[in-house]
């Protein structure tokens, strides 16, 4: 019996052992001259195998692995394919963007390989000893990543500042998950949420929660927890940035679903007030200091911490734990962010960065296509109609006014409106502004054919957006 639990535990976690293998293989690989060649190419391979193998050992019904460590079921699977995708998409992108910046290499490889594997490990923990394993193996990850070029100052300025409020965060959630495990006496998180049913829940309980969640809010980089992400965006290889942005804030989604899905921990007061003012506060301050910010990156910092605010309010608004509208919004940013950074990353392919904001100006001469999907993603991101980001956007307001929270939802349309204008301004330069800087690369056929991707998906997810909705209900009850 043990056996056969053993060997249907390592089946369905073939794709994730496949990973691990392939990151230290890919490391080797980088040390011979003869297979440096072929770095990228066997990243890629491994990567679409990874996804035919997951496809191929999809599960029918939810599964308990490693003894009720792992879970497997349709909500993890969906969230691994949507993370597969947009790596893809990442990699594909940043190839030219490395090699010119001799960081096409083989650790900075295995290091991305590994922070997806511990990402993978977040979505399927159901333990919280495994969960906090992910959590380091994909942070230890990115600490070497951000700070890959050792030849820039600010690249090891946010690597160290990422480790230090990183190791704080990790700590604060540490500390959560050993009260939970004192309460509960169990370190299973399925065990920990239904604990709250069959007993009284203490202020211990709710403390250890709070803790726990102020970890998930430095990770999800929500304020007042933000403190690291503009230095990370603007220090960070724009791949690595990429990365960050999207992927992270999917899994770390799935797992406070894991931990409030079916728990009466969201309808405490004090709790359900803790994610609304995380959730106000980072709209604000991320508009707000976003508006002030004369660097590209610098401002998708500050819009990703509104829009992380927008998550939170989301996450508040799970009306009879039906978290559907945040999974919603945390799909929907998650691909217009990497669509942004992605072309920002293929127009820094050669010599030149895109730094400033002004350098986008008369880009429209040079390149009307690619003017045209940046339009796309920054007016999705923005929360303009006929986007999916409108859609999203909408969907968390409609959640607040069935609670009969009008004045903050007033709030949030309020501070919406004021950060279209960092948006506008990135339009404005690009169509209505005159003498573009021929250093920006547009050439690359194929390259350009995956960004289209991307854009297209924004605007045909908003005129179908029920198909995906009703999938997202289904998959997270």
């Amino acid at each position: 019996m043990i056996i056969n639990n053993i060997t249907m535990s390592i089946m369905y976690f073939i794709p994730e052992i496949f990973l691990f293998i392939m990151s230290m293989v890919i490391l080797l690989s980088g040390i011979f001259q003869i297979s440096k060649n072929y770095i990228f190419h066997l990243t890629l391979i491994s990567i679409i195998s990874a996804l035919i193998m997951s496809y191929n050992y999809q599960v029918s019904d939810s599964l308990i692995l490693f003894g009720s460590s792992i879970i497997k079921n349709s909500t993890t699977e969906f969230f691994e394919y949507i993370c597969y995708i947009i790596f893809l998409i990442q990699i594909i992108i940043s190839k030219d963007y490395l090699k010119n910046r001799n960081l096409l290499s083989g650790e900075f490889y295995s290091l991305l390989i590994l922070a997806l594997l511990g990402c993978f490990i977040i979505i399927s923990s159901n333990n919280l000893i495994v969960l906090f394993l992910g959590i380091e193996l994909s942070s230890l990850s990115l600490y070497s990543l951000i700070a890959l070029n050792r030849y820039s100052v600010i690249s090891s300025e946010a690597a160290i500042k990422y480790f230090v409020l990183s190791i704080i965060a990790s700590a604060i959630m540490l500390f959560g998950f050993s009260y939970l495990y004192g309460i509960t006496n169990t370190l299973v998180i399925s065990d920990i949420v239904s604990f709250s049913y069959s007993n009284n829940s203490s202020n211990l309980y709710l403390l250890s929660y709070v803790l726990i969640f102020i970890g998930i809010a430095f990770k999800f980089a929500v304020a007042p927890f933000h403190m690291w992400l503009p230095d990370v965006y603007e220090g960070s290889p724009l791949p690595v940035t990429n990365f960050i942005s999207s992927i992270p804030k999917i899994a770390f989604f799935v797992i406070v679903f894991r931990f409030l899905d079916d728990n009466s921990i969201i309808a405490n007061e004090n709790f359900s007030k803790l994610l609304l003012f995380l959730g106000v506060f980072s709209i604000i301050v991320g508009n707000l200091f976003a508006l002030v910010q004369k660097k590209i990156m610098r401002m998708l910092a500050y819009s990703g911490i509104a829009n992380s605010g927008f998550i939170f309010l989301a996450i508040f608004s799970a009306i009879n734990h039906n978290f559907s509208v945040a999974g919603f919004y945390v799909l929907s940013y998650s691909i217009t962010i990497v669509s942004a950074i992605s072309i920002i990353t293929f127009l820094s392919s050669q010599k030149f960065d895109l730094v400033y904001i002004n350098d986008f100006k008369g880009f429209s001469a040079k390149s009307g296509y690619l003017s045209f999907l940046i339009m796309i993603t920054l007016l999705s991101t923005a929360g303009i109609p006929l986007t999916i980001g409108f859609y999203a956007k909408y969907l968390v307001l409609d959640a607040l006014v069935n609670k009969d929270l009008v004045f903050v939802a007033v709030i949030v349309v309020l501070m919406t409106v004021i950060g279209l204008y960092y948006y506008l301004r990135v339009i404005w330069f690009m169509f209505f502004e005159t003498n573009y800087n021929s250093l920006l690369n547009i050439s690359g056929k194929f390259s350009i054919f995956v960004l289209s991707i991307i854009p297209a998906l924004i605007l045909i997810i908003f005129l179908l957006p029920d198909n995906i909705l009703k999938y997202i209900f289904y998959i997270l009850t």
